[in-house]
């Protein structure tokens, strides 16, 4: 029963950890053109934004590792995001905004990989309460579009900010994690990249998940090319985010009866799969009708290849490993997928970026099996 109460508890800690992300990533261009930027000093800022998160990966990381009172780390960060996500409405100076950005993204971009090591500790239900975080994303991508539309898009700020200080309460009530103490453990980077399997899988979720990610921004170029309009894409998203939360939900089952490595290379075919079929142009209809592939792709990798970095290494250096994942494996994947994709859109169009995505993943999966990653490991 107490287990049962920890994982509802930390079903709403990811709700409201995730649903920040919801509001930001389909509004902040809209938001910084409504305020004069131009396209590329919004490129600038996201991307500053980006690359302090991998950054602030390895600080928070090694904090929280260090940390006797790990529960603080997460509070520290959820807070620190909220000041300065309220800050945002308060400038429309390009460098003052560009400042405060990187410093939300400071609080905001390792906080999701310190939860998923603080819950990974005592919980053998994360594919549920991660699917919650993917709940929390698609409403929030639903109701922020509304919100935003009839009190101002500045507002999206305030539900970003409100919603990291809920997760604080959740966050107070998760219980602290419990590792046999070893002695003089050794947290650092070095330490970590002695592992071999760790730097392996590290290679694999370079190439395997920054353009799930990227492709939140080029979607929608992607869905006006072939027929559909601004508003469809708000219900592209809210659908695909929803299947996420569904697959999410439904993968423990598989996982356990497949383990994670098998799942993560389906995830991985299918991913490419999608892409090349994104490449070929088919109409609007059919991209709103595929959004299930979302779940069946990103779903699952963003889920279970966090299983597996905290499978690999030891208890201590969780927290180090995935906030150096979400750094190197997630956040320098997403910055070169959207770079690329950028240069691609302008000479080809969005099919041509989704053939770059498509070829980028059919590496990840030949580097996956070459690597022996697939095979299960005890």
């Amino acid at each position: 029963m107490k287990n049962c109460s920890s994982d509802i508890n930390s079903s709403f800690l990811y709700f409201f950890i995730y649903w920040p992300l919801g509001t930001i990533c389909p509004m902040i261009g809209q938001y910084l053109s409504s305020i004069g930027f131009s396209g590329t000093q919004v490129g600038i800022i996201t991307s500053l934004g980006t690359g302090t998160a991998i950054a602030a990966g390895f600080i928070w990381g090694k904090v929280y590792s260090a940390a006797s009172k790990k529960r603080l780390v997460l509070i520290v960060m959820c807070l620190g995001a909220a000041v300065f996500g309220f800050l945002n409405t308060k400038t429309d100076d390009f460098a003052i905004y560009a400042v405060i950005y990187s410093l939300m993204y400071f609080f905001q971009g390792p906080a999701h990989g310190i939860a998923d090591a603080l819950v990974l500790s005592k919980s053998d239900n994360y594919p549920v309460i991660r699917g919650m975080g993917a709940a929390g994303y698609a409403i929030a991508s639903f109701v922020v579009g509304k919100y935003a539309q009839a009190k101002g898009l500045e507002n999206i700020f305030y539900l970003y900010a409100i919603a990291f200080v809920i997760a604080v309460f959740f966050v107070i009530r998760e219980s602290e994690p419990v590792f046999v103490k070893e002695e003089k453990s050794d947290v650092t980077i070095r330490v970590l990249f002695k592992n071999k399997m760790f730097t392996k899988l590290l290679l694999c979720a370079f190439l395997m998940t920054g353009t799930s990610i990227a492709h939140n921004t080029y979607f929608g170029y992607l869905f006006r090319e072939n027929g559909g309009s601004v508003s469809g894409i708000g219900l592209a998203f809210f659908l695909m985010a929803g299947s996420e939360a569904v697959v999410m939900a439904a993968a423990s089952y598989f996982s356990k009866k497949f383990g994670t490595e098998k799942m993560l290379l389906f995830a991985a075919v299918v991913l490419v799969i999608r892409f090349a079929f994104y490449a070929c142009g088919p109409d609007y209809k059919w991209l709103l009708g595929s959004f299930f592939l979302q779940g069946l792709s990103g779903g699952i990798i963003l889920m279970e290849i966090v299983k597996y970095f905290n499978k690999i290494v030891e208890p201590h250096m969780s927290g180090l490993a995935i906030s150096v994942y979400y750094a190197l494996g997630n956040n320098f994947s997403v910055i070169v997928s959207s770079l690329f994709g950028g240069i691609i859109l302008d000479a080809a169009g969005a099919q041509g970026v989704y053939a770059f995505f498509a070829a980028f993943n059919a590496v990840a999966v030949v580097a996956y099996v070459a690597l022996g990653m697939h095979k299960t490991k005890s």
